[in-house]
């Protein structure tokens, strides 16, 4: 989970944070431009993850992926933006130690080292693009101090009972571990719809331009 996890998140990123590009711009974010070539590039991933699933998309489902994928880059822009202004730097998370877990979540550094080069990551880009995600992660937990968020025992113990209830399963369920796996799903839950209120907040105090129409 770790390894596709990273490797997933980083994608954007190491794509989304450009200037001018040959192609041209897809948007202009507070006077930055975000390249074509890094939106196509984002497509193509996006449409290659869904073929690879067998889904057959129409042409309105593709405009969709078009748009999420210039939404996307937007918000990355606009969030390690607000982090450099918020005062998180390279030097102030800890990139090194998020490193050395990557690496020790694979059997060995040439799995490792092959894996960087199948998601076509030099390991001076991949600690790169790390060092972004990690600002972003110190961004929301400064801003919306993610790590203090509860979830009530009334809302675990609903979320039980209506697993219970719906679980056709055979196999014997471990409540202990399901109250466990409910509460981290509640929480993040939570989380999300906290990046998601703050990236709205960013977006409505930035200067955004659409150059593509889909």
């Amino acid at each position: 989970m770790k390894k596709i996890t990273v490797f997933a998140l980083v994608f954007s990123l190491l794509l989304g944070l450009a200037g001018c590009a040959k192609k041209g711009s897809v948007a202009i974010v507070n006077g930055v431009e975000i390249s074509r070539e890094a939106f196509d590039s984002e497509v193509n991933y996006d449409l290659a993850s869904y073929e690879s699933q067998g889904v057959t998309l129409t042409d309105e489902d593709i405009a969709q992926v078009k748009q999420n994928a210039v939404d996307r880059l937007i918000n990355t822009h606009l969030l390690k933006e607000a982090a450099i202004k918020a005062g998180i730097t390279a030097e102030s998370v800890d990139v090194d130690g998020e490193l050395t877990a990557v690496k020790d979540s694979f059997s060995d550094e040439a799995t490792f080292n092959q894996a960087l080069a199948d998601a076509e990551f030099t390991l001076e880009s991949y600690k790169s693009v790390l060092t972004d995600i990690l600002m972003i992660e110190a961004l929301f937990e400064q801003e919306l101090e993610l790590s203090k968020i509860e979830v009530g025992e009334e809302e675990i113990q609903a979320m039980v009972d209506l697993y219970l209830e719906n679980y056709g399963g055979e196999d014997e369920i471990d409540e202990e571990d399901l109250r466990d796996y409910l509460a981290y799903t509640l929480k993040e839950e939570k989380a999300e719809a906290r990046r998601s209120e703050y990236i709205e907040k960013l977006r409505k105090e930035s200067k955004i331009e659409y150059l593509v129409d889909f």
